[in-house]
Parts: structure tokens; sequence; C-alpha cells
């Protein structure tokens, strides 16, 4: 008996016909034959190999971790502490900075060319110093490069500079910087005082003071710039690095003026300035009678107490650090 498949048409399905053709479709019965052997040739074939290699076969023993004896292992790497090394490295720069600064100043005002190169770089400190007081005094005033211009009394420099100090004080304690409360409220007792207590004799005097003074309190308060904390805009811009020698320089400057006139009164700077009149020293000493000693004495106590200062400072900061450190 014949394949079902012979006794059909392998298009339509019809009754095969005696003939070659399909009466129905018209289908070639030998052409669709041979379409379908070739089609289940193709599909029993296997597929064609493409060049690509199989995976190597991984023994799975290989992935797994070699097991060491403990006393034959590497020792192991510490972490980088970064911000133990950043405090270590701050705490050597406190430790040699300020010394190092304050001695090549001292050393810088004993020389005859440096000395006058410094006291070109402290000359603006020195005028400032004069303007500062009158400023706190009530007065207006202006400084130059040798100068200090005063104009008098004037209310409404006093309120702005009364209002300023207020909101240093406020400003302070909002985001508790103590610092700035205790020296906004300090200068603005100050101001308070100056403007109005004292009479206009007394504040002429203490403008005059002012100069060397306050020469050396600025050069004081630059110095202690460089323990400013990290992350404030003193540390974080490096402005530190320029206070540092410029208030060394200052300090230095008034403390050696007044050092050498202690040990040679022919060392005070009596005399007259070209285009400012008398010197300081000889306006205190003639105007409002003070006498050598009493002059000397007075700028080298504040000397001192700046000196003092700054060593006092210094060591807070040296036993911080290292404390710091060792908590670590």
């Amino acid at each position: 008996m014949e394949a079902p498949s012979a006794l059909s048409c392998p298009r339509c399905q019809s009754p095969r016909a005696a003939g070659p053709e399909c009466p129905r479709c018209g289908i070639i019965y030998a052409k669709a034959e041979a379409r379908a052997a070739r089609q289940r040739e193709e599909v029993a074939a296997p597929p064609p190999v493409t060049g690509e290699e199989a995976p190597p076969h991984v023994d799975p023993a290989w992935l797994q971790a070699p097991d060491l004896r403990s006393d034959v292992l590497p020792p192991e790497t510490p972490a980088w502490d970064v911000d133990a090394e950043e405090a270590a490295f701050e705490h050597r720069l406190r430790t040699w900075a300020v010394p190092v600064a304050l001695l090549a100043a001292f050393i810088a005002v004993k020389g005859n060319f440096s000395a006058f190169v410094v006291r070109i770089l402290t000359m603006p400190f020195h005028e400032l110093g004069h303007a500062m007081t009158a400023w706190l005094c009530g007065l207006s005033a202006f400084p130059t490069l040798w100068k200090t211009l005063i104009f008098g009394r004037s209310l409404m420099l006093a309120l702005l500079l009364a209002a300023a100090l207020g909101l240093l004080v406020w400003t302070g304690w909002k985001r508790r910087q103590w610092t700035w409360v205790v020296g906004g409220g300090g200068l603005l007792a100050l101001q308070a005082m100056g403007t109005l207590l004292l009479p206009s004799r007394t504040v002429d005097m203490l403008v005059t003071f002012g100069g060397d003074a306050g020469m050396m309190v600025l050069g004081m308060g630059m110095v202690l710039t460089f323990y400013a904390p990290a992350g404030s805009y003193l540390h974080k811009q490096a402005l530190r690095w320029g206070f540092l020698p410029l208030g060394a320089l200052s300090l230095m400057d008034g403390f050696n003026t007044w050092w050498a006139a202690k040990r040679d009164f022919a060392a005070i700077p009596f005399g007259k300035n070209e285009g400012s009149g008398l010197s300081d020293a000889s306006k205190l000493v003639g105007a409002h009678g003070w006498d050598e000693a009493q002059l000397i004495n007075r700028y080298l106590t504040l000397a001192v107490l700046c000196l003092g200062v700054v060593a006092v400072v210094y060591g807070v900061q040296f036993f911080r650090g290292r404390a710091r450190l060792a908590a670590r």
C-alpha cells in the first residue's frame, strides 16, 4: 500500500490523479516531492560549524581561594588616614612657623638696609594705628602711607562704627564664635569710652601714642591669624601666610625701636618728619608732658604684652595639637 502522501496532492491534499500534475491546483507532483525532500534534509541536517571555539571547561576547584597558613601570610598594609596626616602636618606648621617668623623679623630689624625696608613695609600699619585710635575716639581720619589725615569729630562715623561692631558681636553670638563676641564687645566699649567720655586733649594724646602702639597691636593680631581654624576663609585662602610675616615685622619693629631707646635715650625717635610735623615721641614729650622714661616704658609694656599674648596662644595651640594627635 502506498504512503498517504503519495495518494494525495502535496499542496492541496486532493486525490492524486494519474497524470504528472494535479488537475485541481496545477502543481507538478515531481517538483513538489523534490522540494519536500530537500526541506526534510535541511531539518534533519546538523547546524553548520561557525568557527568559534567552545569555551574551555573550568574546574570549580580553580575558583576557590587557597587555604594559606596564617604564619606565612604577608603583613597587612595599614590604611592611609588622610585626616591624621593633615593634622600632623598642621601641628608641625603651628610649632615652627610663628617662632621662625618672629626670629626672622627680629634679625631683619637689626640690619641697616633691612631695617629701612622693614620700616617701609610697617609704616602703613603705623599710620593705620593712628587712624584706628582716632575712629575709636569718634574722629574722622584717613591713613596714607606716611601720614594720617584727621578731620575732627564725626557723629556719622561714630554711629557707623558702632553699628559695625554691634553687627560683629551679633554675628559672633549667632555663630557661636566667641572670639568675635569678645573682640567686638571690647572694641565697642572702647569706642563708647573714647567717643563719649574722654576730653579732646586726652584723645589727641591717645591718637599720637596709637602710631607705634597700634602697629604692634595689629602685628600681634596678624601673627595670631596663623591659628585660624581649618576651613575658615583665612585658612582656605592661605591669607595667614601673608599676614604672618607682615605681623611679625610690625611687632618686632615696634619692640626693637623702644628696646633700643631703653638702652640708649639717643635712639628715641625725636625730631620732625618731613610733611607731617613733629614725630610722635616729640609730641608726647613736648605737648603732653611725658618724660623719656614714661615714653619708653609705656611702649615697651605694650610690646611685651603683645609678645606675651602671642606666647600664650602659641602654647595653648601647641598642647592642644599634641593632645589631638595623641587621641588619634
